[in-house]
């Protein structure tokens, strides 16, 4: 998994893995907790079934994240996608198909459109998928990972080279939108939708930047107050 590290969690969950070995004496398991039960009838596991997930705040972060990404950021990133489509269907029916402005527009919109794909199919989709695992479907389901503070460093580090590039298309398509009039009739408009489109997928990108900055601040806290303790 990519996500990984030594935190006091992860130190936790590889004790109660051993302790399915090596089990200690008036000791028991139930899920990701251990404890001692003193009377056969103390209704232990139900009172940890009532513990509040929100004390887990990986569980609470991831998902958070994984909604949002669901909701907001693949979608908008998916949207950009289909709108390169609908352009490249624009300049096909221009007028000017195959002139040196056409082309250039081409070339542009492709490379940007293979850049969207990878992010939207790759980084997004695997990062949902950590995202379930951390989450886990059943109440009482081991979490088969928890981040590290490292690698949520790293995706946003990601996340924000791609905001840079997106940002840096929008400037190159400011220098053709005077010039989309040579495109096909009504449908001229498409970069400027396309632009539009970019903006709004940026902008889905940098709060799921900062919710991954949350999650990583609340980490570094909580390992911080764990250290100190």
């Amino acid at each position: 998994m990519l996500f990984s590290g030594l935190t006091p969690s992860s130190r936790q969950r590889k004790f109660c893995e051993g302790f399915l070995f090596f089990p200690i004496k008036h000791l028991r398991k139930y899920g990701n907790f251990i404890f001692r039960q003193y009377g056969r009838h103390s209704r232990v596991k139900y009172l940890l079934d009532m513990t509040p997930s929100a004390l887990d705040y990986n569980r609470v972060h991831a998902i958070a994240i994984d909604a949002y990404i669901r909701e907001h950021a693949a979608p908008k990133a998916l949207k950009v996608l289909q709108q390169v489509e609908v352009l490249h269907t624009v300049m096909k029916e221009s007028a000017i198909w195959g002139s040196g402005f056409i082309q250039d527009v081409t070339d542009l919109t492709i490379h940007y459109y293979q850049e969207v794909t990878v992010y939207h199919g790759v980084v997004l989709r695997n990062l949902q998928e950590e995202l379930q695992s951390a989450t886990g479907n059943k109440k009482n389901e081991p979490v088969l990972w928890e981040p590290g503070y490292d690698h949520i460093s790293k995706v946003h580090k990601l996340i924000s080279e791609f905001v840079a590039q997106g940002k840096a298309m929008g400037h190159m398509l400011d220098n053709v939108i005077g010039k989309e009039y040579l495109l096909a009739g009504d449908n001229g408009g498409q970069l400027s939708v396309l632009q539009e489109n970019i903006r709004e997928m940026l902008l889905a990108q940098q709060q799921l930047n900062s919710l991954l900055k949350e999650w990583a601040l609340a980490k570094n806290l909580h390992e911080l107050q764990t250290y100190y303790n």
